[in-house]
């Protein structure tokens, strides 16, 4: 598993990243995905899914996706 911090501020890059990801999915090479999209106007806009063949252990994994970003973040935050 890896974490990639994406800069908001080069609008370049990011697209960048996500046309990537879109390529990582085309490929197959993405079985699960989470995001969290914050809106400008406050509002949070969750996006999740994965594979049907991951069955009952879909949920259990993608909270343990999420549970993995915050730790990866506050490490980061700790380090840095």
């Amino acid at each position: 598993m890896t974490a990639r911090v994406l800069v908001f501020e080069n609008a370049a890059a990011l697209r960048d990243a996500l046309e990537e990801l879109g390529r990582d999915i085309d490929a197959g090479g993405v079985r699960a995905l989470v995001m969290v999209v914050a809106r400008g106007d406050g509002g949070l806009e969750p996006w999740w899914g994965a594979e049907r063949s991951l069955g009952v252990h879909a949920g259990t994994m993608l909270r343990g996706m999420v549970a993995y970003l915050g730790a990866v973040m506050d490490s980061a935050a700790l380090n840095g």
